[in-house]
């Protein structure tokens, strides 16, 4: 049975004011008979399409939100996979061992670099109480990821995380680049492929013995410094689907495009009445691609960061070297 992801943004409440969030407003708090609506929306939206399903609880910050924990829990009640997007800092031992009860897929925590970096980009004191929500989560068992946003003031902080990522026993060190309305963000060609190059190395320097690694180079692009045939695809118009705390629904948290709204309808309705998940469904390999070989995977690389900066969609990744 294939798998649909659900990346819920139960709240756009955050007890940080990260410099690259993309959000807009940290005020609105999905109502209680609203997410009662949107779940079994989704249930139906997956009943009826014959799909394995998972939900990702995100925000802002989720466990900011008053329902937080008995969604998860009827998330899981319900069949369904859990992930957790948290910036880690709300996660204390009885928080850990609530969550390593509820048998999540995962839980992940965003960290942007080492101490001073961190702490430049999201707030003073946010790198401490985040390492500490990740050893909490350690001790209970609970499987830890660490997502790295790639921006101009902190790729090279790469290297330095992943062996605090080491010492702390993460799972999983996985990153993307910014998806940002500052121009002065966004990483140069040259600087992407500097960090790529970076990851790739300290991947095969964290192999386990299984074969596996706790750095994981598996976003758009990444596969060029690894070595490795392209395994992403963007899931956007696809297996991927977004709920906003407002009950704005749409095809990728990092792409501005709104489709409707939980309230309008069911979701198989709203997706049938949209035509950019028409447009985003059927885009081709990008024609600066077709002669690629890696272009039946890749297919152009990340929609996302070049619609950002080129206001393009189905055009050739702005990053990618080849």
């Amino acid at each position: 049975m294939a798998l649909h992801v659900l990346q819920w943004h139960i709240t756009h409440e955050c007890n940080l004011r990260c410099a690259h969030c993309y959000q807009e407003d940290y005020q609105h708090r999905m109502p209680d008979q609203q997410i009662d609506e949107a779940l079994r929306k989704y249930l139906r939206f997956l009943t009826e399409r014959g799909l394995a399903g998972q939900i990702n609880l995100t925000g802002g910050e989720p466990m900011a939100h008053p329902s937080f924990w008995p969604l998860a829990r009827r998330i899981r009640e319900e069949g369904l996979r859990l992930g957790v997007l948290t910036n880690g800092t709300l996660i204390g031992e009885s928080e850990a061992a609530r969550l390593r009860a509820l048998g999540p897929v995962f839980v992940q925590v965003s960290l942007d670099g080492t101490r001073e970096t961190h702490d430049r980009i999201r707030g003073e004191g946010a790198f401490d109480r985040a390492m500490r929500g990740i050893d909490c989560l350690k001790r209970a068992g609970v499987h830890v990821l660490v997502s790295f946003t790639a921006q101009k003031g902190n790729f090279r902080d790469f290297k330095p995380l992943s062996k605090v990522c080491r010492r702390h026993r993460v799972d999983k060190l996985w990153w993307d680049r910014v998806v940002t309305d500052d121009p002065g963000l966004y990483l140069s060609t040259g600087e992407f492929r500097e960090i790529c190059e970076t990851a790739a190395k300290r991947r095969r320097r964290y192999r386990r013995l299984n074969g596996t690694s706790m750095v994981n180079c598996g976003r758009a692009l990444q596969f060029l410094s690894t070595g490795r045939t392209c395994r992403y695809r963007c899931g956007a118009g696809g297996d991927l689907l977004i709920f906003l705390a407002d009950g704005s629904v749409m095809p990728c948290r990092r792409l501005p495009f709104v489709i409707g709204n939980i309230a309008d309808g069911e979701l198989s309705e709203i997706i049938g009445n949209s035509e950019i998940m028409r447009t985003l469904a059927n885009l081709r390999v990008p024609q600066e691609c077709v002669r690629c070989p890696h272009s039946s995977r890749c297919r152009g690389g990340a929609r996302c960061v070049t619609y950002a900066q080129t206001g393009k969609l189905g055009v050739k990744d702005v990053n990618c070297w080849i």
